[in-house]
């Protein structure tokens, strides 16, 4: 016997319900029903009465620069290059 992904997912009323603000279509506010939202990068905030919920569809890359660290190891660097101790 096969069993199947869908099979072993709980069903949806045992998952709960979890508003999240699509992008594809009209939106309303699960706190006050309002339709104007604020959107953020991971969550869209009603600007009626600041519920916020999670987007559908978002990026967890920040705007905050990455930092990699390329190149030589520290102890094989010329005298010159070497940090001031």
């Amino acid at each position: 016997m096969r069993t199947h992904a869908a099979a072993k997912a709980k069903p949806t009323f045992l998952r709960g319900y979890l508003p999240l603000y699509r992008d594809d279509e009209p939106n309303r506010c699960p706190g006050c029903g309002g339709q104007q939202w604020i959107i953020g990068r991971m969550t869209a905030e009603c600007s009626m009465c600041a519920s916020a919920i999670p987007l559908e569809r978002f990026s967890t890359w920040s705007a905050a620069p990455r930092v990699e660290c390329r190149g030589p190891h520290p102890g094989e660097l010329p005298d010159y290059l070497r940090g001031v101790a």
